[in-house]
């Protein structure tokens, strides 16, 4: 996930006003903040969970005499660190009192990856801990947890997603939550920049604006990494959510794979198109 997902998502969050005498800008502002926001905290811990996939990757592919394919831009020099073996270990990405990756994007803290199994080995899981761990010094907290469920090494990697604690706090101490139960299936190719991942499942949460919501996947989101250039690799370029507030359902359909920067919003049969810079 790069600076322009990022901060664009948050501008919107932060800047969404509305007139109160419009019903048409109230309709926006409901919009706006509450189907924004929650693509926004997806799509933090989607960069967190690439973080850890990439650099479990890059770790254990050292320990078997291969060398990555491209080095990870958001890292600085020496922020990583390892114990273990190839069955079971720790890595630490410490990206102390401050990381500034190529798009202007400033990390610090650390994310904690303990891992046991091969990673594409059925019944291997590899736990996510974030330790005073910011971005834009945005807070952001969670314990998430892969658990491999393929029935065998010849399927496409399929893992269950639980992220437990989410918490995301802003400067202003304003904060939002979220907790996540997935399914994940990473269709692997010979180029990996032609992976793909297809995901399931629910999310629930409170916005930042103390909205209680529930989030259903009703039609498989999909994730390209071709999709990176164009900034689209940390949210889905296809795919339907459906979320749900106290007097509200809303709907997001992110299109037909194509990566622009585009979803459609839709409430109450009125739909808005909204555009991530």
């Amino acid at each position: 996930m790069k600076k322009t997902l990022l901060h664009s998502l948050l501008v919107l969050v932060v800047f969404t006003s509305c007139d109160p005498e419009s019903d048409e800008a109230n309709l926006n502002s409901d919009l706006d903040v509450t189907a924004v926001n929650e693509a926004e905290i997806d799509a933090v811990y989607e960069d967190i969970d690439d973080l850890s996939i990439v650099n479990f990757e890059s770790v254990t592919d050292a320990m078997n005499g291969r060398v990555a394919e491209e080095e990870d831009d958001r890292l600085c020099d020496n922020v990583v660190s390892f114990e273990g073996d190839r069955n079971e270990g720790t890595i630490t990405i410490d990206f102390g009192e401050g990381c500034v990756d190529p798009n202007g994007n400033v990390r610090k803290g650390k994310i904690v990856i303990e891992y046991n199994g091969p990673k594409f080995q059925p019944e291997s899981e590899i736990v996510t801990t974030l330790i005073d761990y910011s971005i834009n010094d945005i807070a952001i907290e969670g314990v998430r947890t892969l658990e491999n469920i393929s029935t065998s090494t010849e399927d496409f990697p399929t893992f269950h997603i639980l992220l437990e604690g989410g918490k995301v706090t802003w400067p202003d101490e304003t904060f939002a939550t979220r907790e996540v139960d997935r399914v994940r299936v990473w269709k692997r190719a010979r180029n990996p920049r032609e992976d793909a991942h297809l995901v399931t499942g629910t999310a629930n949460g409170m916005t930042r604006r103390g909205i209680q919501y529930d989030m259903e996947i009703l039609d498989t989101l999909v994730y390209k990494r071709a999709c990176l250039p164009s900034r689209r690799a940390r949210i889905p370029v296809a795919g339907v959510k459906q979320i749900e507030t106290e007097n509200k359902v809303i709907t997001i359909d992110f299109g037909d794979g194509e990566c622009d920067r585009r979803f459609d919003v839709s409430i109450e049969g009125i739909t808005e198109e909204v555009t991530v810079d």
